[in-house]
Order: C-alpha cells, then sequence, then structure tokens
C-alpha cells in the first residue's frame, strides 16, 4: 500500500467518524472559524489603515514640516497664532510657510445641512497637499487680502450637500455658518482617512474670511512649512523650533507650547500605531484559536473514549499504533482545515459589509496563509495528546472497556 492510498483511506476513516456526530464537529470547529476569520480581517484592517495612510499623505511632499499645538501631556497651552508665519518664512531653510485655521461648522445648501470641516489657509497649500481641482479654481492671495467670501469644496462635501461628488457646483451659494460663501472649485476625491477629517469631507476658504466671519479666535490654528530641499529637513525642524520658543519668549527648561514634525515622522508615527493595533486585535484571534484548540482536544479526549473498544478491535486485529495514531491527528487537522476554510468563506462576507459601511479593509492573500498555518498548527498540537491516548491504548484493556 503506497503512501498516497494511506493518507486518502486515513482521511477516509477520519472524515467518516467526524460525520458520524456532525453537530458536535462543527460546534467543535466554531473557536477556529472565529479565531481564523479574526485575524484575516484583523490583517485587512491593517492594511486599510496602511492604504489610508498612504492615500492621505501622498498629495504631501516629503519637505513638508507640520506645526501644530503641543499633546496634552506636555502640560503646555499652544501660543500658536498667525503673527508665527513670517518669521518661520525668513528662515534659511524654508521655502515657505503657511497658516490654517480649521474647526467644523454647520454648512446648508437648499435644505440639506451637514456639520463639516471648515479650513482657512492661503492658497499656497494648493501646491503644498498637491491639491487637484476637478472643476472651477483655486481662491488667490487677492481674495485672501480682501476677505472674499469664496470657498473651494472637496468630493465628499458635494455629495453630502448636491448630491453628487461631480455635481455641477460653480457658483452655487452655500452656508458657512452664519455667513453665505461663493464654490469656486471642486477638488478631484482623494479617498483615504487617518482621523475624523479629510480633503475630500473639507471646505477650503481663505484665512482672513475664515477668522473674519466663520470661525474667529474659536478656530483651531496651525501651520504647515516646506523645506527647500530634502536634506535641509532637520535643519528646518530646528530652526522653526527655535523660532517659536523666541517667539513665544521661552526660557529655557519650559516646554515646548508646540509641536513641529516632519512628513516622514509622521508617517512613520501613524504606520506604527496602525501596526501596533494590528498586532493587538491579531493577538486576539489568536487566543480564540487557542481556545478553539482547547475545544477539539476536549472533543477528541471524549471521542478516544468513546470508542475505546473500537481502537482495542483494531489493534487486536493489526493495526499499527503509528496508524491509530495518524487517524486522530487527521481528524484533528479535517476540523482545523474546515474551521479555517468556513473561516475565509465568511471573511468576504464581512469584507462587503465593511465596505458597505465605508470601512477601509484590504484583502492581501498572505493573511490567509497566516490563518492557515496558525489554525493547522493549533488543531494538530492540541488534537495530539487525545491522539497519543488512542494510539497507546493496550488493546486487551480496551476490549475489556465498557
Amino acid at each position: 500500500m503506497n503512501n498516497i492510498t494511506v493518507v486518502r483511506k486515513l482521511f477516509r476513516l477520519s472524515w467518516n467518524a467526524l460525520m458520524a456526530n456532525p453537530m458536535r464537529s462543527f460546534l467543535t470547529t466554531l473557536g477556529i472559524i472565529i479565531g481564523s476569520l479574526t485575524i484575516i480581517i484583523v490583517v485587512a484592517l491593517g492594511e486599510g489603515a496602511k492604504k489610508n495612510i498612504e492615500q492621505q499623505y501622498s498629495s504631501m511632499s516629503v519637505t513638508t514640516i507640520l506645526i501644530n499645538a503641543p499633546s496634552t501631556v506636555d502640560g503646555a497651552a499652544s501660543k500658536l497664532s498667525y503673527t508665527d508665519v513670517e518669521p518661520i518664512k525668513q528662515l534659511p531653510s524654508i521655502e515657505t510657510a503657511i497658516p490654517q485655521l480649521s474647526g467644523r461648522v454647520q454648512i446648508q445648501y437648499d435644505g440639506q445641512s451637514s456639520n463639516l470641516s471648515v479650513l482657512g489657509t492661503t492658497p499656497n497649500i494648493q501646491q503644498l497637499a498637491s491639491l487637484k481641482l476637478t472643476k472651477g479654481r483655486f481662491f488667490t492671495e487677492e481674495e485672501n487680502d480682501t476677505h472674499e467670501k469664496v470657498a473651494v469644496i472637496g468630493a465628499i462635501v458635494a455629495e453630502e450637500l448636491f448630491g453628487n461628488r461631480n455635481a455641477d457646483v460653480i457658483g452655487k451659494t452655500i452656508t458657512v455658518g452664519k455667513k453665505e460663501f461663493e464654490v469656486i472649485g471642486l477638488l478631484e476625491y482623494k479617498g483615504g482617512s487617518v482621523g475624523p477629517t479629510t480633503i475630500d469631507d473639507s471646505i477650503f476658504t481663505p484665512y482672513s474670511s475664515t477668522y473674519r466671519y466663520v470661525l474667529g479666535i474659536n478656530g483651531r490654528f496651525n501651520m504647515n512649512a516646506q523645506a527647500k530641499d530634502v536634506k535641509l529637513i532637520s535643519q528646518a525642524v530646528d530652526e522653526i523650533s527655535k523660532s517659536l520658543r523666541e517667539t513665544h519668549k521661552l526660557k529655557p527648561g519650559m516646554n515646548d507650547d508646540f509641536r513641529v514634525r516632519d512628513m516622514g515622522t509622521t508617517v512613520s508615527a501613524a504606520v506604527n500605531s496602525s501596526r501596533t493595533m494590528s498586532v493587538l486585535l491579531a493577538s486576539v484571534g489568536i487566543v480564540v484559536l487557542l481556545v478553539g484548540g482547547i475545544g477539539i482536544m476536549n472533543i477528541m479526549y471524549v471521542t478516544v473514549t468513546e470508542r475505546t473498544k473500537e481502537i482495542g478491535i483494531r489493534k487486536a486485529i493489526g493495526a499499527q499504533s503509528e496508524y491509530i495514531l495518524f487517524q486522530f491527528l487527521f481528524e484533528a487537522f479535517i476540523l482545523s482545515l474546515v474551521g479555517f476554510l468556513i473561516g475565509c468563506i465568511l471573511s468576504f462576507g464581512v469584507y462587503f459589509l465593511l465596505n458597505n459601511l465605508e470601512v477601509s479593509v484590504v484583502l492581501v492573500w498572505w493573511s490567509y496563509v497566516l490563518s492557515f498555518f496558525t489554525t493547522v498548527s493549533i488543531g494538530i498540537f492540541f488534537g495530539w495528546y487525545p491522539a497519543h491516548k488512542a494510539a497507546s491504548l493496550n488493546p486487551i484493556d480496551a476490549l475489556r472497556y465498557e
């Protein structure tokens, strides 16, 4: 009897044994199903988050430097203001610097209303963030200087207010807070999200107009700067920090009341945060698999006890211990494999569900490979003890078992 024939026979015997009690076999695989599904979906969510980060920051140049309020743990209130912009522009390593005043405001058009992000800035943001227009134009420096009430809107804003991401929005008047603004531009859909606000669901307005008519002192102020060269990024970060400390009259030893980060550090931090979360969630999947493995061990232990006499008869007529061992290991393997396959099928359903909920998920082939090997390894590991117990039974004692 060749090896292939032996494997086929073992598979058939194992399958028939499991199908003798299909409900128990299915319940045994539940932990494996949930665990394998969890691993696949967690990886998909992690890849989706990574894709979002890449999309969200892809337009930003590597020479971009972000300047905003410090984290709350730093213990210093932010004093960033519009007056900080000009000194930063004059620094040797800086190409340009732009102010940003942001906040969420009620936006209305023809009975439609949404609470959206308004970003007051200068025209340079278009080049700095590589903002592409599908319709209309961006506002000018002159419009910023004269406090014109004009707006450039993201694709999601167009969809929410006008019913279509590519709607004819140019020349339409929207109410931003309590003031009417004319829409002069529609941004290309960007996709991706690394936080509550994206370019797609934002409204860009001149800085002066935003401060005077919409947000005032209630807006959140930050700045973007651009280094003249990649090699000057580190120097630029240091110069900006020094400039702000001098402007804000911070004495040595006092905490910064601002935070300066280059784009590389920002993206790296976002990716690392996403990766850490994925690892933590994947750990939950592995714990569920371990619980499922224990379930396999317990059920197989019961199965060995129920089939003690059968094992004794087979041993008495010449069945080798190794054959008995492999048969029960095959049963553990089949339980794990079936659980994995059901988990795979369910993963596609969860994928489409999350997509419909606009949660970014990216299924990748290696998540299935990881889930397969983890699932099967745990199944065989926990199936070893009952299989070994079955193979070690003394045929005489087994035949006496009632």
